[in-house]
């Protein structure tokens, strides 16, 4: 559901930076202001996870293929403004690095991904949670919540489609949300997956509470999602090369309008998934999905680190500015669970390119 430069006019594209930018600027300050800095690390192996599971597109239906969004698990997980500051890291690393989604409408689809999908997808868990808040209630809501939130976010896209006159709006809408729906049980799925997972390990990260041991408690979860991030960007060769949903109902079902992409896009390093100068595609496209996952973690830990430190220098009274900034820094920093996620990680990039060659040998 990524937008490409062009597929949006200016009028359309400029107002939702605008909408984009002025909501990370809110979501920036409550960050500052609220965020447990026991969360960062969580909030960096989340988006570095989303970023992997992105990668794996899944067939549908009529030759088109899905992926999962992520910004209904980081909604339900962190809560809606962190969940926005996840989704932009995601959504920056995709667009300058790999080419994926434009720069022109990065605005656009920072508030189809990264707003609305976090806004509907923790509205409706937490309707579930009100009715029930037993571990069944957790699983259906974190379903329900997913689906609908990447329903609501193809219809958006519709309407801006229709904004800027690229295509008719019942026909662009009748496709999208048709297409996403089926998209959507497979965002439903591994949604309420990872919150059973959660619920059973760190329930009190779900109901909003005090987490035991803080930073400590979340290590060994962060640790586990961390390496399900290597895993997923390790996999990526195994995604399915069909169109997914936006491109299938634009360009395949013949209801957009043409245009051509802006001539930028090509100029980003790991274009279409790949590490440049690595001979084998499957080890190349590995790499570069491996490569992805870390960059956007890092950006994700290093900018929330930077936003809480902006927050303790503001802090009043002498020495306290000094003693939050650095408390903040090293809270973040143990908590990264370094060793573990190394460890996964080294598992997982031998597992992988393992079978990347029984692929190859299989191709051959």
């Amino acid at each position: 559901m990524h937008i490409p430069d062009g597929m949006l006019d200016v009028k359309t594209f400029s107002t939702l930076w605008a909408g984009g930018g002025a909501s990370i600027a809110y979501a920036s300050w409550w960050i500052r202001k609220h965020l447990d800095g026991s969360k960062i690390v969580l909030m960096a192996v989340l988006a570095a996870l989303i970023f992997g599971l992105q990668m794996l597109n899944f067939p549908i239906a009529a030759g088109t293929s899905g992926h999962f969004a992520g910004g209904a698990l980081a909604g339900i997980l962190l809560g809606a403004w962190p969940a926005c500051i996840v989704m932009t890291a995601v959504l920056l690393v995709q667009a300058i690095f790999f080419g994926d989604g434009g720069i022109t409408t990065l605005g656009a689809n920072i508030v189809n991904l990264g707003i609305i999908a976090p806004f509907v997808g923790a509205f409706i868990y937490e309707i579930f949670q009100r009715i029930s808040n037993g571990y069944a209630s957790k699983i259906g809501g974190a379903f329900v919540g997913a689906f609908v939130a990447v329903v609501v976010s193809s219809a958006a896209v519709a309407l801006e489609l229709w904004a800027s006159n690229h295509a008719h709006f019942f026909a662009a809408l009748g496709a999208m949300t048709f297409f996403h729906a089926l998209i959507g049980i497979g965002e439903g799925i591994v949604t309420a997956g990872l919150i059973a997972y959660v619920a059973k390990v760190r329930p009190q990260l779900l109901d909003d509470e005090n987490i035991p041991n803080g930073k400590r408690s979340l290590k060994s979860m962060s640790a586990v999602l961390g390496a399900l991030a290597v895993i997923a960007a390790g996999f990526s060769f195994l995604a399915s090369t069909h169109p997914d949903g936006l491109e299938f109902v634009y360009f395949e079902s013949g209801i957009g309008a043409e245009f051509e992409e802006a001539a930028y896009v090509s100029m980003a390093p790991l274009s279409d998934y790949l590490l440049p100068g690595v001979g084998n595609e499957t080890l190349a496209g590995i790499a570069a999905g491996i490569i992805g996952a870390v960059l956007t973690g890092a950006l994700l830990f290093g900018g929330v680190v930077l936003l809480k430190r902006r927050r303790a220098q503001a802090v009043t009274g002498t020495g306290t500015a000094e003693t939050t900034a650095d408390a903040v820094i090293a809270e973040a920093a143990e908590t990264t669970a370094e060793a573990a996620i190394a460890e996964a990680a080294t598992t997982a990039v031998a597992g992988t390119a393992k079978a990347a060659q029984e692929t190859n040998k299989t191709k051959e």
